[in-house]
């Protein structure tokens, strides 16, 4: 029988943990993980924890609009922020 709550493969708590130990700085608001990239002040990501798609903020906007997918955070992390420093 299906559960009613739906279960994610991230957690926040578990989206958080991964970026507190690659030392990125982050904020949460409108259900969404803000992860600030660690050398260009003027770019961030959108990261939705529930869904595993992220997006890349040009001063604070997403410039074309596009969502991307990832596996999990570790893939984002690894593979689009800290791989483009």
């Amino acid at each position: 029988m299906k559960e009613n709550s739906k279960e994610y493969s991230d957690t926040l708590e578990h989206a958080i943990n991964v970026l507190d130990k690659h030392k990125l700085q982050y904020e949460f608001k409108n259900h969404a993980l803000y992860i600030q990239h660690p050398t260009k002040d003027w770019k961030a990501y959108d990261y939705r924890f529930t869904t595993n798609r992220w997006g890349t903020l040009i001063n604070r906007r997403n410039k074309y609009r596009k969502h991307y997918s990832c596996k999990n955070v570790e893939e984002l992390v690894d593979k689009y922020i800290l791989s483009e420093e």
